[in-house]
């Protein structure tokens, strides 16, 4: 606790006006309020002819922009030094119209021997249907003369057609007796035989004994034999043909037999043949109409031509 000050010790100031009160505003704070109102007033005066004053300034003489171009301009043409590429012309569309007409009259044409040919076939496979069996097949050979163009071969089988001819089996069935009787033929004696061979031949005409398994020799039976076993494979031609080996004595036994046979083999010839020209005729056709669609297809896939301007 501090001591009370003396009163002695207080003392009064000399000179008066140290008891004056001091002022609270000063000089300093009139030249403060002088410079804000300053530069409020400035920044009135900018901001009221500031934007004509610096526009005025800044204002200086500049090149005009250039004119725009047309847009043709940047497709001007082309230097005279540069070769000048001619665009094709355009086909007329009366050419057009003759080409498509052409195209569908081909069209139509190939359809239509597409169509004989295919008629031609299966008239051909009917025949040789009809063929095969005992009966006459006239008919059948008719309807493949409406279709196929005449031939040699048509014209023999509408003779042969009117009778017809035994199936193979039926001549196999029919060959093992008649192999028998030749058999007998072909050991005939002679007339300067004696009677011992004659007492056999005759013999045999009652109970026939024929080798029909071995086929090896120039005999009778071994061509008899040669013959059965073509017969029996279907090879009717390789069975005509061993017969021709037979002696002449065995051969009249068979002359009925052969007839049938030899028509039967003509006509499965004829019939090969009309059939195998049926449908080399329709391979022809379909390979023509696969030509025309290649050709036709050929130029929708090349390009189009472009002119110079639209390569640009």
């Amino acid at each position: 606790m501090s001591a009370a000050p003396d009163p002695a010790e207080i003392a009064a100031p000399s000179d008066p006006a140290l008891y004056a009160r001091k002022p609270l505003l000063g000089p300093m704070f009139w030249v403060m309020i002088v410079l804000c109102i300053a530069c409020v007033g400035a920044g009135i005066a900018i901001a009221r002819f500031g934007p004509t004053w610096f526009a005025r300034n800044d204002a200086s003489p500049q090149a005009p922009p250039p004119a725009q171009q047309p847009v043709a301009a940047g497709f001007a043409a082309p230097a005279a030094d540069a070769p000048v590429v001619a665009a094709p012309p355009a086909p007329s569309a009366s050419a057009e119209v003759d080409r498509l007409e052409a195209r569908i009259a081909l069209l139509e044409s190939g359809q239509q021997r597409t169509l004989d040919s295919a008629g031609a076939a299966l008239a051909a496979a009917s025949l040789a249907q009809a063929a095969q069996g005992g009966e006459p097949f006239a008919d059948a050979v008719a309807a493949l003369e409406r279709v196929l163009p005449p031939s040699s071969e048509v014209r023999a089988l509408e003779r042969l057609a009117r009778q017809g001819a035994p199936t193979l089996a039926g001549l196999a069935a029919g060959f093992d007796d008649l192999a028998g009787r030749a058999s007998v033929a072909a050991h005939e004696p002679g007339p300067d035989a004696g009677a011992l061979a004659k007492l056999q031949h005759a013999l045999s005409r009652v109970v026939t004994i024929r080798q029909v398994g071995s086929t090896v020799g120039a005999g009778p039976d071994a061509v008899l034999a040669r013959a059965e076993a073509r017969l029996d494979a279907g090879d009717l031609t390789g069975a005509l043909r061993a017969l021709d080996a037979l002696p002449p004595s065995a051969r009249p036994v068979l002359a009925a037999w052969r007839a049938e046979a030899e028509r039967r083999a003509e006509i499965d010839r004829l019939v090969a043949a009309v059939r195998d020209e049926a449908l080399a005729g329709l391979m022809q056709v379909s390979r023509a109409q696969q030509n025309a669609r290649l050709a036709g297809a050929a130029p929708a896939t090349s390009p189009p031509a472009t002119s110079p301007g639209a390569a640009q």
